[in-house]
């Protein structure tokens, strides 16, 4: 096997590998609905003792 054939075959097996990845990759992608914050879907809890200071010297 020449030089020039066993570069054509590794460039053609390179991109057989990179186009399955892509193609799961495409199917088993990340979900269409963003997952919630930090932020969203909390429900107020009580509240605590540090939320209630307001530090040294203020009203």
């Amino acid at each position: 096997m020449n030089t020039g054939l066993r570069i054509a075959a590794f460039v053609a097996a390179v991109a057989v590998v990179f186009a399955i990845a892509f193609g799961v990759g495409r199917v088993a992608g990340p979900d269409s609905e963003p997952t919630p914050g930090p932020t969203t879907h909390q429900t107020p809890g009580p509240t605590t003792h540090q939320e209630e200071s307001h530090g040294e010297g203020e009203p």
